[in-house]
């Protein structure tokens, strides 16, 4: 698929202030991933596509999910936020052509992390959470950090996503407390 192709399919099926927002992460992403060392075209395409599940029209969610066959736990039932990154990964690889497995995962897990994550996943992870429009308590930090620690800015990010979600009493994935596990006893 064309990148102009892919770009107003994403534009259609997301909004622009979505595609936006990708366009910011994939900004983000880059310089982390030139940072660190990583596959830029793989970053790229993950950035890009990070939010291809989250639809401008958000019943369509559950209706796409339905149709992959994707039957949802406890937690992403009546979680939008999660729901989105489960099926962009089927809509990556089946819309936009995306075979990579290492891009599937950056986005299936961009959201809650999970064990044993690979360094794109982690900047995918992290360049969501701190794109330049994000503002919220102790993002400077995780800025900062990201440049220089992958897994120490990740671990931060999650710990204080831990703590948003248990402060709002948001349903928490079993990935996230996972991927905190393993960070904590391999970093």
């Amino acid at each position: 698929m064309r990148e102009t192709d892919i770009r107003e399919k994403l534009i259609k099926s997301i909004g622009i202030k979505r595609f936006n927002h990708s366009i910011r992460v994939v900004e983000t992403a880059m310089t982390l991933s030139q940072q660190h060392r990583v596959s830029k075209e793989k970053t790229y395409k993950a950035a890009l596509l990070h939010d291809c599940g989250r639809l401008k029209e958000s019943y369509l969610v559950l209706e796409k999910l339905q149709s992959y066959g994707i039957i949802l736990g406890n937690q992403t039932c009546h979680n939008p936020n999660l729901q989105h990154s489960i099926l962009g990964r089927f809509i990556a690889s089946e819309e936009y052509g995306i075979e990579d497995v290492d891009i599937l995962l950056a986005i299936r897990f961009h959201t809650t992390g999970r064990k044993k994550m690979t360094d794109i996943e982690k900047i995918i992870y992290l360049a969501d959470a701190i794109e330049p429009e994000r503002d919220y308590e102790g993002l400077a930090q995780i800025r900062e950090l990201a440049m220089v620690d992958l897994n120490g800015a990740l671990l931060l990010s999650l710990e204080q996503t831990l703590d948003f979600l248990k402060r709002t009493d948001i349903g928490i994935d079993k990935n996230t407390i996972e991927a905190i596990e393993w960070l904590k006893n391999n970093n």
